[in-house]
């Protein structure tokens, strides 16, 4: 399946849609994680295409940017968890 558009257009940004602005901004911080890990693995099936033999770079980058995402998910579920307001 091809799309056109990027990753920022096919996830929006969640601010002002749920609880307190510490939500809101920790809500923002994970999808703007998870649209790096997207980038990163469209970059690497770019360069898998393009026969890039060094593609360990980016296997790497894509690594530290899933333990990124999901500390950022850690953080919003902690703060959901602790404080409830995740309706609003």
């Amino acid at each position: 399946m091809r799309t056109t558009e990027s990753p920022e257009k096919q996830i929006p940004m969640l601010s002002g849609c749920h609880g307190c602005e510490e939500h809101n901004r920790l809500l923002d911080e994970f999808g703007k994680a998870a649209r790096e890990v997207i980038r990163l693995h469209e970059q690497q099936f770019r360069a898998l295409v393009k026969g890039d033999e060094d593609l360990t770079r980016l296997d790497y980058s894509i690594q530290s940017a899933n333990e990124a995402k999901r500390l950022k998910k850690s953080d919003y579920l902690r703060h959901v968890e602790s404080h409830g307001c995740s309706k609003g």
